[in-house]
């Protein structure tokens, strides 16, 4: 089991943990969601991408 989770674990059961394992799920959440947040701007670029290429691809059947 991996250290979050025996943390998580024992908050539930006794509602307790020490601070250096606190930060180390609050640590984990972050990079959870910077990796989220990294994806959805991946995404966005390549929706952006996609019409300057078709304008491109536009562009070149009118010059022909």
């Amino acid at each position: 089991m991996l250290e979050k989770d025996v943390v998580k674990k024992k908050i539930k059961n006794d509602g307790k943990a020490d601070t250096e394992s606190k930060i180390a799920i609050k640590k984990d959440a972050i990079q959870h969601s910077n990796k989220s947040i990294r994806s959805y701007e991946d995404e966005q670029k390549i929706f952006q991408e996609k019409p300057k290429k078709l304008n491109e691809k536009e562009e070149d059947s009118v010059m022909k």
